[in-house]
């Protein structure tokens, strides 16, 4: 068949000529091609722009002026704006002059994909050496690849695993390193961040100890906050380059609404099923294609759906997941380029930047989370000056449909501030031995928080030495802002005593009880019916998931969790053939340790310190603070698919977990009067999950990232409150980014409850699958009243203070 533009103006138009098209294209954004502008590169990256024959961009030229001036540098510039060439340069001109680079990438695969660029870039100029250091090295060449790397290619992992501990191995290696270059840097946030900027900070002092200054490069997707988001992994300041110069052709981004089941009920087609005419349609039709799902399930059934429809062009059709080996990954990505696959059913595994050539079309299966990851996986269609396609089909949520509502929120919002704390009180400590493990660490080096009393950890161990001594890292800088500067004033003698101290750690290897990509707790193995390991899981997730009697889903396959043996660290899962699933049954209570003074605004802690008992901050307005959050899984229900039967509710007896991390909360006890006493709980519920699933709009976080607990009466204080806590240890920063951006939020959440035209609530309103209650005692028309007087309230407060002030 002729290409749809060879018939058609635009994507629209041939969409909507198509005979199974039912009207389902809810808004059209329409973004004109732009041209591009060249820039003047600097004098020392000359010669091997001139070997690669490389005019740069005006940005690219940009960002290697800073590079060739000695300073750090953040690119942060869309998709396919040739970033990589950014830190490709640099790191050839060090080759060069018999320096050495380090490149570090989110994941093995994208770094495999990766060496051979940078292999064959090198090789132009005769430079070997260009070596892939991660977990699927072979440990019998470990040794060659430390002697022989010039261009090193490794991962946060083996980063934080198998260099860092044994930098004295690599000592020839740092002591010539130029360049550090990041791709992706917007993947280092949330948890994942926490360690990325402990193990990032950690890399810079190891190899500053070895007397090299590398200057950074680092790559990200647009992001909001790139200068402080640079700051908060490395400790110290760049240059941002943010104004992208290359071209782009002309892109249409459709919002593709799936139709309603039956008219004015409210009910519609699944968006997985749409997905699936549409990636059938783009084979049909031979456009290039990528259909991106937001879970390995929802691929499956995407392709599954899509291969049925095709018939024998069925093999024209792939997944790309994770799962996959890295031969597997490698022959999908090679059969995309060529062609010979038209149309790739993905997951986020190919969002980060893997190559898989040029692409017509982007279908986005439910709103990625973020409006970065959203224009991070439409990029993917369009390079160069060519015309594309991008289609987002909204989901049963409220995000999505907040989206579908607002679609200037996508098409035209501000990208999201990537959250990354990198003095987390609960993993930042353990870094820092590390730290210590590596070399002895001084109280004032930008490895350790302000906070942090080195005395007070158990496995370090004090030594003398003079301030400034050769091999320790300077004193945190001044202008690193963001980056948790501070400390004791110039000249503060206590911070100088401080300062003469070091710490060394007392035994070996500490970094094996850091587990950067782990969740909460231990870590459970899953074994199946004939004792093979399956996969694994954290603690908390294993108490939700993993009880006994649960029906648990793993790559695809269905199991019956038979026995979840904690002691031994290992979960028995057998095959599971039944009509029906399993929802647990949790209680979840949260026990305010201190709040900030002046709510949302931060400043300094309010309540007693020390052994003194604190008095919890619950008057009218928004608060943040520590907080401990303590959740049982007391049971499960057995409910049939598809009908939703609840055929069985079954107890527990499973410990507890608990967790201090940081929250916010709201008082309610001013507005209750807005709804009916005894509907008090179920609207602050229904409020509660409706504010939760709404937050990525509002902060780079996803939905399970955060919890929530109401209190109609919260313990020992006797007034209405809601909580919305950060779901990982030590906390991380969304809850108070939310409390920050309060207005909004809340605003959005009345608008949704307002105007989803369900009767009594639904997934796109007040419905959350990870309700601890089994989404029982809500009341959305309730919650509406109680979100809008909250909202009348906190405006008339603002306008009391301004008015006091």
């Amino acid at each position: 068949m002729p290409h749809p533009l060879e018939a058609h103006p635009s994507y629209h138009a041939w969409l909507r000529s198509l005979p199974d098209y039912e009207g389902q294209i809810a808004v059209d954004a329409f973004f004109p091609p732009r041209g591009g502008a060249r820039g003047v590169p600097p004098e020392a990256f000359g010669a091997v722009l001139a070997g690669l024959d490389r005019v740069p961009w005006r940005h690219q030229a940009e960002a290697l002026a800073h590079t060739a001036a000695g300073r750090h540098v953040m690119v942060a510039t869309p998709t396919a704006s040739g970033k990589s060439l950014t830190y490709q340069v640099p790191t050839v001109a060090a080759l060069r002059d018999g320096g050495t680079a380090l490149h570090v990438f989110p994941t093995k695969a994208l770094g495999h994909d990766q060496v051979q660029k940078l292999a064959a870039i090198a090789g132009t100029f005769g430079i070997e050496g260009i070596l892939t250091y991660d977990g699927d090295t072979p440990r019998d060449r470990r040794a060659d690849v430390r002697a022989a790397a010039r261009g090193l290619v490794t991962n946060l992992d083996m980063l934080h695993y198998g260099i860092l501990p044994f930098h004295d191995r690599w000592a020839d290696f740092l002591s010539r390193l130029q360049v550090v270059a990041i791709d992706e840097l917007h993947v280092y946030r949330g948890v994942f961040g926490v360690h990325a900027a402990n193990v990032l900070r950690r890399l810079l002092r190891v190899a500053r100890a070895h007397g090299a200054t590398p200057r950074v490069v680092a790559a990200s997707a647009t992001i909001g906050n790139p200068a402080e988001h640079f700051a908060n992994l490395f400790g110290e300041p760049a240059a941002v380059v943010d104004d992208a110069a290359s071209p782009r052709g002309a892109r249409e981004f459709l919002f593709w609404q799936p139709p309603e089941l039956e008219r004015g009920a409210g009910r519609r087609r699944s968006p997985n099923t749409v997905a699936a005419t549409l990636a059938a349609t783009f084979v049909r039709h031979d456009l290039q294609g990528l259909v991106f799902c937001n879970s390995r399930t929802g691929a499956e059934l995407v392709y599954r759906y899509a291969a049925a429809k095709l018939g024998a062009a069925a093999e024209r059709l792939a997944t790309y997941r994770g799962g996959y080996t890295a031969a597997e990954r490698r022959s999908i990505e090679a059969s995309f380029r060529d062609g010979t696959t038209r149309v790739l059913v993905a997951t986020n595994a190919l969002e980060l930047g893997v190559d898989v050539g040029e692409v017509d079309a982007v279908v986005m299966v439910g709103y990625p989370g973020s409006r970065m990851a959203t224009w991070q996986r439409a990029g993917r269609a369009g390079r160069g000056d060519r015309r594309s396609l991008a289609i987002l089909i909204p989901g049963a949520d409220p995000l999505d449909a907040y989206c579908l509502a607002h679609p200037e929120h996508v098409t035209e919002g501000r990208i999201e501030d990537a959250v990354a704390d990198p003095f987390n009180r609960d993993l930042h400590p353990r870094h820092v031995d590390c730290a210590a493990a590596e070399r002895p660490v001084r109280a004032d080096e930008a490895v350790v928080a302000p906070w942090l009393d080195l005395a007070a950890r158990p496995r370090l161990v004090a030594q003398r030495a003079a301030v400034g001594a050769a091999g320790t890292e300077p004193a945190r800088r001044p202008d690193a802002e963001g980056a948790g500067a501070g400390g004791g004033e110039v000249g503060d003698p206590a911070r100088a005593e401080a300062a003469a101290v070091r710490f060394a750690y007392a035994g070996r290897y500490p970094h094996r009880h850091v587990r950067l990509r782990g969740g909460s707790g231990g870590r459970i193995r899953l074994v199946d019916g004939h004792g093979a390991t399956i996969g694994h899981s954290d603690l908390a997730s294993a108490l939700r998931d993993l009880h006994p009697g649960a029906v648990y889903l793993q790559q695809g396959e269905t199991y019956l969790v038979a026995d979840l043996d904690l002691d031994a660290g290992v979960a028995q899962l057998l095959p599971h053939l039944g009509e029906w699933y399993t929802q647990a049954r949790s209680e979840t209570h949260v026990e305010v340790l201190g709040a900030e003074a002046g709510g949302a605004t931060g400043g300094a802690t309010g309540g007693a310190t020390g052994g003194a008992a604190r008095v919890p901050e619950f008057r009218d307005g928004v608060h943040v603070g520590d907080v401990r959050v303590s959740t049982t899984v007391h049971g499960y229900v057995r409910k049939r698919y598809r009908t939703e039967v609840v055929l069985e509710e079954r107890d527990l007896a499973l410990p507890s977990l608990a967790y201090t991390t940081q929250a916010m909360w709201l008082p309610v006890e001013p507005v209750a009067a807005s709804v009916a006493s005894p509907m008090l709980g179920e609207a602050m519920h229904a409020l509660e999950h409706t504010l939760i699933g709404l937050l990525p709009a509002f902060v780079l976080c996803e939905r399970a990232d955060v919890g929530g607990v109401s209190y109609p009466s919260y313990p020992g204080v006797g007034r209405p409150v809601i909580f919305v806590y950060d779901g990982a240890p030590g906390g991380v920063g969304y809850a108070r980014a939310g409390a920050q951006r309060l207005d909004a939020w809340l605003g959005a959440a009345v608008e949704r409850l307002a105007t989803c035209p369900c009767a009594g609530g639904c997934p796109r309103c007040v419905l959350s699958p990870k309700c601890g209650n089994g989404n029982q005692f809500l009341d959305k028309e309730a919650a509406g009243l109680l979100g809008a007087a909250l909202q009348q309230h906190l405006a008339a407060r603002r306008t009391a203070a301004v008015g006091v002030a």
